[in-house]
């Protein structure tokens, strides 16, 4: 029954435009420093450009010797990955370790620990660091986030995207293109129940309309804005101001709502 599925629907979010993209990168990024107590964090192209990065604003000594190393670094860590698909490299300096993890063929991710550690000692730090950087190839590449997809990626990858989705949605659903859309097809809706309705019964009708359908605004599809526009006609105009008036309704207000639905795409 579609009330059910749209109430089970699992509100997850894909990295649709750039913005979303560079978000869901340093979510990850931040996923990934805190976890495992990075110091600093640079997502760097094949051709030296960073993508995304997280240094303190505020550095120690010990964290400007390690940042300084790895800029130094850069072109022969790039020359490097242009030549073989470079997977993981680690080096250790009195200031502290490096640790260089691929991702993909175009990227490389750089985890740099201001501080003295035993690279023996860090097995679980370095699996934790190969996953992190799956996660980032699939988002940087674009890769799809559907059941079908995810499923062929190693399960703690595909684990880590469907929190990246999840979380994605509860910090910027508001500021998609899908969001602003239906806000302003319901604000259509709105002024025209507004001019044949008394005021009173405008919230009422819509708030009615959407629990018959078992979903919200944000939500919605433009088949569903279909069959909302037809339930508000037929269940309440109809009702509230006779056939002579839901007909007329029913002759304009559909292909208006149509139109205004094509002009999003």
């Amino acid at each position: 029954m579609m009330e059910k599925t749209l109430k089970k629907m699992d509100k997850t979010l894909e990295a649709e435009d750039v913005t979303l993209l560079k978000h869901m990168l340093n979510m990850e990024l931040r996923h990934m420093q805190q976890e495992n107590d990075i110091d600093i964090l640079m997502l760097i192209g094949v051709d030296g450009r960073i993508f995304a990065s997280l240094i303190p604003p505020q550095l120690t000594p010990q964290q400007f010797f390690m940042l300084n190393m790895i800029k130094a670094k850069k072109p022969n860590i790039c020359g490097q990955l242009k030549q073989e698909n470079l997977s993981l490299a680690i080096e250790k300096y009195r200031e502290g370790l490096i640790i260089i993890t691929g991702v993909g063929k175009n990227a490389f991710l750089a985890s740099l620990f201001a501080r003295d550690l035993d690279p023996t000692a860090m097995d679980d730090t370095v699996k934790k660091l190969l996953t992190g950087s799956a996660v980032l190839r699939h988002v940087f590449e674009l890769g799809r986030m559907d059941s079908a997809t995810l499923s062929k990626l190693p399960d703690e990858v595909a684990a880590e995207l469907k929190k990246l989705s999840r979380q994605l949605f509860v910090e910027q659903f508001e500021h998609t293109r899908k969001y602003k859309k239906n806000t302003e097809i319901l604000e259509f809706i709105r002024k025209k129940l507004s001019e044949t309705v008394d005021i009173g019964q405008v919230d009422e009708i819509i708030t009615l309309t959407f629990n018959e359908m078992g979903t919200s605004a944000p939500y919605m599809t433009d088949r569903l804005w279909g069959m909302f526009m037809e339930k508000v006609i037929e269940n309440h105009i109809r009702k509230l101001r006779g056939d002579i008036l839901a007909d007329e309704c029913i002759r304009t207000w559909i292909p208006e709502l149509e139109r205004k639905l094509r002009s999003f795409v």
